[in-house]
Parts: C-alpha cells; sequence; structure tokens
C-alpha cells in the first residue's frame, strides 16, 4: 500500500506586503508592494509531503468564498488529496496578514476563519485515511476540539501523531500525551515551558526544554530553531543539526517545509539525524523565495540544494 501522510490542518489566503523593516506598534512603515498566496500552515505542509513525492491527505475547512476555491485549487496544483477539504458556506476562508523585512524575519496577524469552526464528522469523514497513515499531523491554528479528536483517532488507529504546537495556546495534559512527535519553535517551546534561555548554555537551554515535553507524555521532541538549526531529543537519543547558511528572502513557510520535510523522513523510516537535515534543507530551500506555498520545493529541488553542500545521500 502507498505510503501516505494524512494533515488535519489550517488553509488560508496570505496577504504578503514586502516593507523595509518591520513596524513598531502605532508605527506606519513604507511597502514596496504586496502579493496574495495560497498558504496556512496545514496546507503548506501538506504542499511540502507532496511535493517530496508521498500522498499528501489534508483534512480541513474553507469558507463560502472566492478564496475558499482558489485556496483548494492551489494545494491541488501541488498534488495535495483534498478530498475531506470541506466548504462551509457560512464562514469566511482564513485569511493571514503577514510584513516581511528584507532580512527574511516577518510579523503575522491571523483571522482563522472557517479553520476554527472544524466540526467533528469532517473528521470522522477522514477516519479511513487517517488509519492507513504511516503519520498524523496537526497544528494549533484550528479549533482544539476538532485536533483532539482527530489524534485520538490516529493514536487508535496505531498511527504515529505529529503536533506542530503553533501558534503557542494553552493545551491542556491530555494532549501532550497523545503526541509522539512535537516540534515547536525556539519561541512557542519558550512559551510552553516557561524556560529561559537567559543563564543557560543553548545546550542546556534546549535539552530543559525537550524534558519539559516529555514529562508531560510526549514520545519524542524536536525544536525548530530557525538559523541555529534543529535539535531533536526522546530521553535516549539526542541529536542537534546547525542550520545551512542562506540568504533568507521570506521565512514565512520556512517552519511548515521544515515539519513536512522531517515527517517525510520519518515516514520513510529514515534516521533520524538524516530527517533533521532533510528538513532543515526543506526549510532553507522555502525561505530563499518570497511567499508560502509557491517557495515550497519538491524533492529534486531539495535533493540539488543538498547536493550543492556535500550533504548528498538523498
Amino acid at each position: 500500500m502507498e505510503k501516505s501522510i494524512v494533515i488535519l490542518g489550517s488553509i488560508n489566503y496570505d496577504i504578503v506586503s514586502a516593507v523595509e523593516r518591520l513596524p513598531l506598534k502605532g508605527e506606519t512603515v513604507h511597502s514596496y508592494g504586496f502579493d496574495v498566496f495560497t498558504g496556512g500552515k496545514g496546507a503548506n505542509q501538506a504542499a511540502q509531503i507532496a511535493l517530496l513525492g508521498m500522498r499528501s491527505v489534508f483534512v480541513g475547512q474553507v469558507g463560502g468564498d472566492a478564496q475558499g476555491e482558489n485556496v483548494l485549487a492551489g494545494i491541488r496544483a501541488k498534488g495535495v488529496d483534498a478530498s475531506f477539504a470541506r466548504v462551509s458556506p457560512g464562514e469566511k476562508t482564513g485569511c493571514a496578514l503577514i510584513t516581511v523585512a528584507p532580512d527574511g524575519s516577518n510579523t503575522l496577524a491571523h483571522a482563522p476563519g472557517a479553520n476554527h469552526r472544524i466540526p467533528k464528522d469532517l473528521v470522522d469523514s477522514a477516519a479511513g485515511s487517517i488509519r492507513q497513515a504511516e503519520i498524523f499531523i496537526t497544528q494549533n491554528e484550528i479549533n482544539q476540539d476538532a485536533l483532539s479528536y482527530g489524534l485520538a483517532l490516529a493514536r487508535e488507529g496505531g498511527v504515529r501523531t505529529l503536533l506542530n504546537p503553533a501558534p503557542a495556546i494553552p493545551l491542556p495534559d491530555v494532549i501532550f500525551a497523545m503526541l509522539d512527535y512535537i516540534a515547536p519553535n525556539e519561541v512557542e517551546s519558550e512559551i510552553y515551558t516557561g524556560i529561559s534561555r537567559q543563564g543557560k548554555s543553548p545546550e542546556a537551554w534546549r535539552r530543559e526544554n525537550a524534558e519539559w515535553f516529555l514529562e508531560r507524555g510526549v514520545g519524542n521532541v524536536c525544536l525548530t530553531l530557525g538559523a541555529e538549526g534543529a535539535y531533536f531529543f526522546n530521553g535516549k537519543e539526542e541529536r542537534y543539526v546547525p542550520a545551512f547558511p542562506i540568504t533568507a528572502v521570506d521565512t514565512t513557510a520556512a517552519g511548515d517545509s521544515f515539519i513536512g520535510g522531517f515527517a517525510f523522513g520519518i515516514a520513510g523510516g529514515w534516521p533520524v539525524e538524516k530527517c533533521l537535515v532533510f528538513a532543515n534543507a526543506c526549510g532553507a530551500v522555502s525561505a530563499e523565495t518570497k511567499g508560502a506555498q509557491n517557495s515550497i520545493g519538491d524533492y529534486k529541488r531539495i535533493s540539488a540544494f543538498l547536493e550543492d553542500r556535500d550533504a548528498g545521500g538523498f
């Protein structure tokens, strides 16, 4: 049977404005122009997995508007199976307003719309695909009852689960206990754990943050560290892989590309370190291009990136 990954998550249209620098509170800064892209953490992760060549099944919801039609067409064009993507006529499609500075850093405001109204019966409709998947992925951009229900279905079916806890909103311990993998970035991790970097070495901070999640029942912790790389710990195996040096243009979808690449490697049975190197490459390729899903690279592009940096074998 063909390997697959199911992603229960958000799908948006992104309005991206290039600015001379990120604005301060109450400040207006000059913009060089704006673009509209297909985005949303769930949809971005699904697109990355599909572009890598693995069956990617997206479960989510858009509004009954033109934007909804456009973003669904966008993920289908990337090869994503959107059979379980529902149109909710009474809702608006999720929207993200993003400002991007010349160094690729960004700020983001998200109006979830239909993403926060995913009903139980929509998740139920995808139950068969969830139970057949190698990995089930979800994020915090959807309503928590749908997230929790999807995780429970996956666990009941013996499917490995991965949560990208973005944004970092409060989660009950019962959700942590259902996670085989959690992949927060450094800011999200610190919000959850309350463990500050101040006065600690990077190595000590990473380990302490990972242990906090492990103590709550998570099986494996992968911290994404942006330009510093990625760190993995599960109580037995510990790995740190530095990032590839690049000139970042737009980091909007880089974290989602990392998640997609990491899940692809795990589903393929790769060693953890190989998964981290590959995921770092996926994130780096995305960050080199403006936009969200349009910045995500396919397997050929990721492999070429790795080969150019003498990190082949993929």
